[in-house]
């Protein structure tokens, strides 16, 4: 455990927390005040511009993420991380002003560049963990950044809609979106420096040339480029699972959206949980074998959430609550598996992460950071195509998900 008396780690948390949290509340507020409000741009409707919208957001990612570790490599990253605090905070004043005046554009644009926000502070994040935090609590650092990276995403998902839904909720988005900029501006000043690994190297803005020069770095290292494609795999089975999860409850188990919220929490909270456990079991040091552990927690719980057949014919007309959902007799025994699952996933992930941390030279750390994260891009927009290729077949969800097994 960190101690909260540790002036290099915690600064770091705040900033990547509040980022991820930011990033969330800007995303959903967006699309459900354009799925409300019928909003359109350049001939589209509402249901295109929320699909394109995760595109745009994830776009970044491939253009950018090598260049982001390349600069994190090359430059003292203290500095890089507060200038991309900057960054974020006109942003979000962008987005307020897409926000009140219902630009559309605005707002995609906004979130372009949100993406790219991101994607120039993930190398940073995780590279940077090994510079803050003493060897033996490289496993509990990266365990608390997981945790809270997770729960962000799950506070800024439901807080980006309650927000946008209230009277006026255009400007308290606003106001929310630009005061956590702010909050993580002020965090970002209270990292300590970070100096660079590699000062002498020329950047190269290809985005395709870098990943190849850094597989090539990784040819001597086969544990490294193994752990890249096995983070890969649990993106590509937590994305598959999470776009799944919508139909699966509306269509196959005719529940409402608060059931939806439910197994959304308990998908945090269990990746959490995953990985505040593996930091126990792991003794201070990257313990992989609790990876196949995980896998194995995966496959058996994902398997018994599939063997679930709802009632035929339940006592009840329309979508389930959360309670007519509880008083069934699968609706416990869902979210339990549901819950098992993601514990099963942050077991799998946390000593995936400390591998590529401890083992990376200083020199490349960044670069393979990025490296990892274009992989897991491209692995969700695999998941993606392929979810949408079970549905192109007629596939059910429930037959989706247990293809996944």
């Amino acid at each position: 455990m960190i101690p909260f008396s540790n002036r290099k780690f915690w600064p770091l948390f705040w900033t990547q927390f509040l980022g991820a949290l930011n990033d969330n509340v800007l995303k959903n507020a967006m699309v459900v005040m354009i799925t409300y409000k019928g909003l359109s741009v350049m001939g589209l409707d509402s249901p295109s511009i929320v699909a394109l919208s995760g595109g745009i957001f994830i776009l970044p990612f491939f253009l950018f993420s090598m260049v982001a570790g390349q600069i994190a490599d090359k430059h003292e990253k203290s500095r890089l991380v507060r200038i991309v605090k900057v960054w974020e905070l006109l942003i979000t004043l962008l987005s307020s002003a897409g926000f009140y005046f219902h630009q559309v554009g605005l707002l995609l644009g906004a979130l372009f560049m949100m993406g790219m926000h991101s994607t120039f502070f993930g190398p940073i994040k995780y590279s940077a963990l090994p510079d803050v935090v003493e060897p033996e609590f490289l496993v509990a650092a990266n365990a608390y950044v997981e945790v809270g990276t997770f729960l962000a995403i799950l506070l800024g998902t439901i807080g980006g809609g309650v927000v946008i839904a209230l009277p006026n909720g255009e400007v308290f988005t606003s106001l929310a979106i630009n005061f956590l900029a702010i909050l993580g501006l002020i965090a970002s000043w209270r990292i300590v420096n970070l100096p660079s690994g590699a000062k002498h190297l020329n950047i190269n803005l290809s985005p395709v040339t870098p990943v190849i020069d850094t597989v090539r770095l990784l040819r001597g290292q086969p544990e490294m480029f193994s752990a890249i494609l096995a983070i890969s795999w649990f993106w590509f089975f937590g994305a598959a699972v999470l776009s799944i999860l919508p139909p699966y409850c509306k269509d196959f188990l005719k529940v409402d959206e608060h059931v939806i919220t439910s197994f959304l929490a308990m998908y945090t909270l269990g990746i959490g949980l995953g990985c505040l456990l593996g930091e126990r079991l792991s003794f201070k040091r990257a313990e992989l074998g609790l990876v196949p552990m995980g896998a194995i927690g995966l496959t058996v719980f994902l398997f018994d959430l599939c063997m679930v057949r709802p009632e035929l014919n339940p006592a009840h007309e329309g979508l389930m609550t959360i309670s007519a959902f509880l008083a069934t007799a699968y609706g416990l025994r869902l979210l339990f598996d549901f819950l098992m699952m993601s514990v099963s996933g942050g077991l799998f992930i946390l000593p995936l992460y400390t591998l590529l941390q401890e083992r990376c030279n200083k020199e490349y750390r960044s670069r393979v950071i990025a490296g990892n994260i274009v992989f897991n891009a491209i692995f969700m927009v695999i998941s993606a195509r392929l979810v949408m290729a079970f549905h192109l077949l007629g596939a059910t969800t429930a037959q989706t998900f247990m293809a996944l097994v």
